[in-house]
């Protein structure tokens, strides 16, 4: 635990703007009125894919009320993308799913937009979709994008069609080891994909100021900073010159993280139509559209092989992993590097080779939801686990203590580990979901499953705090509040190093002009970087009023301290000066009090080499119970334990656990997109697409546990994506326990478990 007695951090606050979420008053990008604004909408593709032969816009230019038709050729011939650059504003040649923008309207109404958009005329030839990712690898298979070259680290002997990024885990000797094991065990397992859902649409509006050349963009993005650069360098307009402004945002789970990198690409189409029809435009995506058009979780399939000893310890593993990148690389890059990594376990495996191919498909585009990459591996790996144990006659928790990373021991990546109390989670979920005590009643089981996260590398951000004359502050930064840490942990950290009031901290919204820089709020980083970023600019804007403040009362800077609103000698704490008038005097002598941080969090992971990473870790347990007859799995208790480092708001912390297991079990259960042969994604709307509801949400018990130190304020850990990865595996290995089935492909829908007693039941 953290030994220092905090006046604000580890105590459960009011989260700053929560009443006027829920009572409905924050003001979201969708709520806002721009004078003179007009509507917009996307033409988007009727084929998974095609070529372009011509697109004619004459008939809709003509349209009453329509001021912009904009395709490819009006935009500049610039291409993007997250690792590989293989898409366009508007298609060019040729399209890649069904749902991908050819062209877009900007009218008066939302009618005349509809209008206009059905007098657009596209020639097509049409191309056979390939929708499975297998299957576009095989070496006859058409290539999609014919011009994106192969992945350079690609191995030679791999003859793979349409693989767009390449990752391998490869250490020791594999091959031999696994010939020298006792058993060897292997199994496949199928992920699917599915969106992150949340409840506000993508929005997007832009206003474009002619006289200056000035572009001004309101949208739901995640990462504005990154929006703004790509904005500029596809519109080839000067950075100075896009202003990006993200007002509340009503959720994001990493589906708006990339901006126009992985999502949308709302913010190109708007700008360019707000450019051409000299009024601003705002473009709003339904619910079917948003479906088919932004980005998911991309779909694995694995197979995966370990090699044991007669008493349980690993030897070996070999895995591949194919990973469903969609119509255009986005994010599988990233995701599928973190999947390939992560196949390798939590567990001491001295002999390991993994292959992960992410493949080009004529589907919705791979994006960043959630633990990206996170969720399958952990789902292959900790039903894998329990199949091992299984085999050997061991008890499952057992079988992890036994093999289970611990702290000194490297990773099968390389990394040192430091404070990692993996082992500590397993013990405390098995206590609090009752291991022990059984028997249990027919047809229920418990399952378990173990993961870890690591703490957020990346570029970093910065912070300014500036102190007031009344000694409140305001605080800059250039992270987006969609439900993290920022209108909670960020301002008590303020407060508690400069001595203030919660209701005396105030963080603002961001605006590129205004806010300093930030990578994006992604990445399980909020509280990490951004933390230690206004930790440091707080700090910062404390040692300049101790500056003077030490000058006015006689003393050295280093015996002055903040406190109860004020800077005080710590010996003396009768002499002392009041903040406001502190503030006051800066104000007068020197100007603003303004503190500034930056924090860097790749600077850390070069220097955590050597001495050793503690990526957060956890431990979930869930008693399930399976109607035989119509296959429903009802999950009676679940418990999450999670190693936070040191949780600076509690109660946000159990927030982040709770809805994250509620986002796993959806994956587990229920939620998956469903295609047609034609690459149609037939459920687009809550309607069809099921997903978690009260029904099947269960009583989430949260553990927290503290004093494992990461590199976080305050030794905390970030634990916003760590919390989905276990749910899926966590109910099948559940299931196996109940009936004995096991299940290897998501969701595991009733009609999956059905079809697996019915098989169980013929093999015998």
């Amino acid at each position: 635990m953290a030994t220092k007695e905090y006046i604000h951090l580890g105590k459960n606050v009011t989260r700053q703007g929560g009443v006027e979420r829920v009572t409905g008053q924050g003001i979201y990008a969708i709520d806002l009125i721009i004078p003179n604004a007009l509507k917009g909408g996307i033409l988007r593709s009727r084929h998974a894919h095609a070529r372009i032969l011509g697109i004619d816009t004459a008939e809709a230019e003509t349209v009453p009320g329509v001021y912009a038709v904009i395709t490819a050729r009006d935009a500049p011939d610039i291409r993007y993308g997250r690792q590989v650059n293989d898409k366009y504003i508007l298609a060019r040649d040729k399209v890649y799913f069904l749902g991908d923008p050819v062209a877009a309207v900007a009218a008066d109404s939302q009618e005349t937009v509809r209008l206009a958009l059905s007098k657009i005329k596209v020639e097509y030839e049409p191309l056979a979709p390939l929708l499975d990712p297998e299957e576009a690898m095989l070496p006859d298979a058409p290539i999609i994008h014919e011009e994106v070259p192969i992945p350079a680290n690609l191995p030679e002997d791999a003859n793979f069609k349409n693989v767009c990024h390449y990752a391998a885990v490869h250490t020791g000797d594999a091959d031999s080891a696994m010939a020298e094991a006792a058993v060897v065990i292997e199994e496949t397992y199928e992920t699917q994909m599915v969106h992150a859902q949340y409840l506000e649409p993508k929005v997007a509006s832009a206003e474009y100021d002619e006289a200056q050349g000035k572009l001004t963009i309101w949208t739901s993005a995640q990462s504005p900073f990154p929006v703004r650069t790509e904005v500029a360098r596809l519109l080839q307009i000067a950075v100075s010159k896009v202003r990006i402004i993200v007002p509340n945002m009503g959720g994001g789970f990493g589906g708006k993280s990339g901006g126009i990198v992985s999502g949308g690409s709302l913010e190109p189409i708007v700008g360019l139509l707000a450019i051409k029809a000299r009024r601003p435009v705002t473009i709003v995506l339904d619910k079917a559209e948003e479906s088919i058009a932004t980005t998911v979780r991309a779909a694995t399939k694995t197979w995966i092989q370990t090699g044991v000893t007669r008493d349980g310890r690993i030897l070996a593993r070999k895995a591949r992993l194919i990973f469903d990148a969609g119509g255009y690389a986005g994010m599988s890059s990233l995701a599928g590097m973190m999947a390939t990594n992560m196949l390798a376990g939590w567990y001491r495996l001295p002999n390991v080779h993994i292959d992960g191919y992410m493949v080009y498909t004529n589907k919705q585009t791979c994006g960043s939801v959630r633990g990206p990459g996170g969720l399958q591996a952990t789902f292959s790996v900790e039903s894998h686990t329990d199949t091992i144990a299984s085999r050997l006659g061991m008890d499952p928790v057992e079988f992890r203590l036994k093999n289970m990373l611990k702290p000194g021991d490297r990773t099968p990546t390389g990394h040192l580990l430091r404070d990692v109390p993996l082992e500590e989670t397993l013990v405390r979920a098995a206590e609090e979901i009752g291991w022990r005590k059984r028997p249990l009643k027919a047809n229920q089981g418990i399952g378990f499953a173990c993961t870890m996260w690591g703490e957020g590398a990346g570029p970093g951000g910065s912070a300014l705090v500036k102190v007031n004359e009344d000694g409140s502050t305001t605080v800059m930064i250039g992270k987006v509040d969609y439900g993290t840490a920022i209108k909670s942990a960020l301002p008590m950290i303020v407060a508690e190093e400069l001595g203030i009031m919660l209701d005396d901290v105030s963080v603002l919204g961001v605006d590129t002009d205004n806010s300093p820089w930030d990578f994006g709020t992604v990445g399980s980083r909020t509280t990490m970087a951004c933390g230690n970023a206004v930790r440091l600019a707080a700090v910062d804007a404390r040692n300049q009023l101790f500056e003077v403040v030490a000058r006015r009362l006689g003393v050295g800077a280093d015996e002055l301290e903040a406190k109860d609103k004020q800077i005080r000698v710590r010996a003396s704490p009768d002499k002392m000066l009041p903040i406001a008038a502190a503030a006051s005097m800066v104000h007068f002598i020197f100007g603003e009090v303004i503190g500034r941080g930056y924090y860097n969090p790749e600077a850390d992971a070069a220097e955590e080499k050597e001495k050793g990473t503690s990526p957060g870790c956890a431990t979930h347990a869930a008693l399930v119970e399976v109607d035989v007859d119509t296959g429903r799995v009802d999950v009676l208790k679940y418990v999450a334990v999670h190693d936070v480092g040191f949780a600076i708001h509690p109660d946000g912390v159990e927030g982040q656990v709770e809805g994250g297991v509620v986002q796993g079990l959806g994956q587990a259960l229920c939620e998956q997109f469903i295609f047609d042969e034609n690459g149609r994604t037939i459920n687009p709307t809550f309607v069809d697409y099921l997903m978690p509801t009260a029904n099947i949400s269960p009583e989430i018990q949260t553990v927290l546990v503290e004093g494992y130190m990461g590199t976080g304020p305050y030794g905390a850990k970030g634990i916003g994506e760590v919390t989905c990865l276990p749910p899926p595996a966590v109910v099948a290995n559940a299931i196996h326990d109940a009936i004995g089935v096991r299940l290897s492909k998501l969701a595991l829908t009733p009609e999956r478990v059905l079809r697996a007693l019915k098989d169980k039941e013929e093999a015998h």
